[in-house]
């Protein structure tokens, strides 16, 4: 009987660990759970990027445009994340990535205000949009320890069940394999992702404006090149949403676009 109750009592916490009634940054209990996600030091930590390139935004130094962008200036219209990749952020994207879908939650709270501003602000109407993902990998399929998902998906639907919006999830296809990007440079992302997709459904994208969602923007390869293939298809522009974006001048992150 002991032992039964035990491990209840263990299932128990585990749910609670993996569910909600804790922070979904530290674990700390958090009483208001799902209303706040976050206990109040993670929710002091974890504010919205304060200055953002206004074409790709990342955390910046400075006002503008980013030094990465004047390098090389993205096809897409504009990007938003929802935070920078650092401290308790880059944390939980990390473990968004390796199977803790809710956070996708967490995620998609931050980026339905974020989005809903920066589309009024540039006259554009949710409604008239194309909401898809970044296709994924067959490589990460194969190597996936649990059931395999693609993170930018299941982020990109629950942030189109916030914003009441479609999603379309067979607007991109893999046209051939990538390779890892964790240990590219920057010329190497931009080499390794060009011609990797292809439009599948070329008439819808015509003419409208198609905001594509990605797990994170590292160099912004992936999202130019999103872009490059649907502008070139007949969409009118193209909006690279993210959970989190690399800082200006930080180094790459272990994993990568």
């Amino acid at each position: 009987m002991g032992n039964l109750i035990g491990k209840l009592i263990k299932k128990y916490e585990n749910y609670r660990a993996f569910h909600g009634y804790t922070c979904d940054c530290c674990g700390r209990e958090v009483f208001d759970y799902p209303q706040n996600r976050l206990c109040e030091p993670c929710g002091i930590e974890l504010k919205n990027i304060e200055r953002t390139c206004p074409k790709c935004g990342r955390k910046t130094a400075a006002e503008g445009v980013c030094l990465e962008c004047k390098a090389r200036m993205p096809q897409f219209l504009f990007a938003v994340s929802a935070l920078a990749y650092e401290g308790g952020a880059a944390s939980m994207i990390n473990r968004f990535k390796n199977g803790e879908k809710y956070l996708a939650y967490f995620f998609a709270e931050r980026l339905e205000a974020l989005i809903s501003a920066r589309f009024r602000a540039e006259n554009i109407d949710l409604r008239e949009c194309l909401f898809t993902c970044v296709p994924d990998r067959k490589e990460d399929r194969k190597n996936s320890k649990d059931r395999y998902y693609n993170p930018a998906e299941v982020l990109a639907k629950t942030a189109c069940e916030r914003l009441n919006a479609a999603f379309y999830g067979e607007m991109l296809v893999k046209s051939r394999e990538t390779r890892p990007q964790k240990k590219m440079t920057r010329t190497e992302r931009f080499e390794n992702v060009r011609g990797a997709y292809r439009v599948h459904e070329r008439a819808k994208c015509k003419g409208r404006t198609v905001a594509v969602f990605d797990d994170i923007l590292t160099t912004g390869a992936t999202g130019d090149e999103c872009a490059r293939i649907l502008l070139a298809a007949g969409a009118s522009r193209v909006i690279f949403i993210t959970a989190v974006s690399v800082a200006e001048k930080a180094q790459f992150p272990e994993f990568a676009e």
